[in-house]
């Protein structure tokens, strides 16, 4: 229907600007400042973590409900998604020796935010 589709491009977008977030400080810690690939992507989330509440409670879903109810289910949700991208970093690049920079980061960028969307819908700002 087109209110899935647009709530669908509006948690795309802010999807977007919050992994836009994550990856650049990830990359910025590994890359510049020489930051092991599993710290640098945890500081990326916390980054990317702020960005994509806010912008899902404001633009995709327009909620108004209590950021204490909201918040917390949101952290829970986020942080089996952080669950998910750490454990695929270990996997990805220590025991499938991928480039984290090139392979795992474009991987887990793409899988973990569909699972996050259906969390988000049917459950964090239901």
């Amino acid at each position: 229907s087109k209110d899935l589709f647009t709530l669908l491009a509006r948690y795309g977008l802010v999807g977007v600007i919050a992994t836009i977030v994550h990856s650049g400080i990830a990359l910025i810690m590994h890359e510049w400042l020489g930051m092991q690939p599993f710290w640098a992507h945890a500081m990326g989330f916390c980054g990317g973590l702020i960005t994509a509440y806010l912008g899902h409670y404001h633009y995709s879903f327009k909620d108004d409900g209590s950021h204490k109810n909201r918040f917390p289910k949101f952290v829970i949700s986020s942080l089996i998604g952080f669950g998910l991208h750490q454990g695929g970093v270990l996997l990805l690049v220590n025991h499938l020796q991928l480039d984290y920079s090139t392979q795992a980061l474009p991987l887990l960028m793409v899988s973990v935010p569909a699972l996050t969307f259906l969390m988000s819908k049917f459950w964090v700002f239901r």
